[in-house]
């Protein structure tokens, strides 16, 4: 095993990472984790999620959508609320955000053609 390689690993391990997972970043689990929110949390996820669909408008990428949005209708702590909570219960979704100095916002979800799948039946896009 090379040297470098030897240390990452034992790096990731002192972290709670196991080899295997280390080396299997590509395989994501498309399961939402039920236990990552309270149901006060879910309830107010949803709501969230609700208001971001209403205000933002939905571009189809490839392997993901893409939502612009108005930062009048949906503010930066929003937006980073939103993203943090549906992070901890969709882990296999790829999550970015454009914040620029003015305009509107922009989110990126992505991940591969099963993740995108993934999100339409989640959201019901």
């Amino acid at each position: 095993m090379p040297f470098l390689k030897l240390i990452v690993l034992s790096s990731l391990t002192l972290f709670g990472i196991t080899a295997s997972a280390a080396e299997t970043v590509n395989n994501r689990v498309l399961a939402c984790n039920m236990g990552a929110l309270t149901t006060a949390q879910r309830t107010h996820h949803r709501e969230m999620t609700e208001r971001l669909l209403r205000v933002a408008k939905r571009a189809d990428l490839k392997d993901g959508y893409l939502f612009t949005i108005d930062r009048d209708k949906l503010s930066v702590p929003d937006l980073a609320e939103w993203v943090a909570n549906d992070a901890r219960c969709c882990p296999a979704v790829d999550f970015h955000i454009e914040l620029p100095a003015t305009g509107p916002l922009t989110l990126r979800l992505d991940g591969g053609a099963d993740v995108k799948a993934f999100l339409a039946a989640e959201m019901g896009l």
